[in-house]
């Protein structure tokens, strides 16, 4: 934090720090929210499904804002409810109802989304497998599917080994879709969705996280 002697920032070093700390804000909120960790896995299969299926530009475009907004709206709902903590630590009706309010937005988000997204992939699967392209799209989706399991188990490593290795492996997975990928948003997508994973597993291990999150432990020794 600067003081008020300290010369202020340029213009390029704060958009960095804003860039950090929203990162941050959604690698603890990743690590608060097990059902943002599940829409993080969920995100990246439908990320890579749309590098690899034949879709028009607005299609892309459809899932690639559902998976955003799920994404966002999860994590709007992890600083109401810390808020609401604050606010009201003890029982309050107001509490439960700010509470199941930001809850239900995460559900209404998340329905439309599959409602929206959902039928543009199964078409677009069910076109391929109609025109006999079902057998080139079979690595790809084996590799896409290996990629959400790494982005799922991220953020919980335990060990730097771990985290490494969950990475080696996403980072592995998503090269395979890559080279039967048709468009480069869903891959960049898909791997700005790992980046975010490993983010809030590297957080965990280094100590840090959202309030009341349980800090990895250190490996013990032989001897311990």
């Amino acid at each position: 934090m600067s003081t008020p002697d300290a010369p202020p920032r340029p213009p390029r070093a704060r958009l960095l720090r804003a860039f950090a700390c929203a990162g941050a804000g959604l690698a603890d909120a990743t690590l608060r929210e097990r059902n943002l960790r599940i829409h993080l896995a969920l995100g990246t299969l439908a990320a890579c499904a749309t590098a690899v299926l034949e879709l028009g530009a607005a299609e892309r475009g459809v899932v690639l804002l559902c998976i955003g907004a799920v994404v966002a709206v999860e994590a709007i709902n992890s600083a109401v409810e810390v808020i609401v903590d604050v606010l009201f630590p003890g029982v309050d009706e107001r509490a439960r109802f700010a509470k199941d309010a930001a809850a239900g937005a995460v559900l209404a988000t998340a329905a439309a989304s599959v409602l929206a997204g959902g039928p543009v992939l199964v078409s677009a699967m069910a076109a391929a497998v109609r025109a006999q392209t079902g057998e080139r799209l079979a690595i790809p989706v084996a590799a896409a599917a290996v990629a959400a399991l790494a982005v799922a188990r991220l953020p919980g490593a335990r060990t730097r080994g771990a985290l490494a290795t969950n990475v080696a492996v996403a980072a592995a997975t998503l090269a395979l879709v890559s080279r039967s990928a048709r468009d480069a948003w869903g891959l960049a997508a898909g791997t700005l969705l790992v980046a975010l994973a490993a983010g809030a597993g590297g957080r965990s291990l280094r100590g840090r996280g959202p309030p009341g999150h349980a800090v990895a432990p250190p490996p013990r020794g032989r001897g311990t």
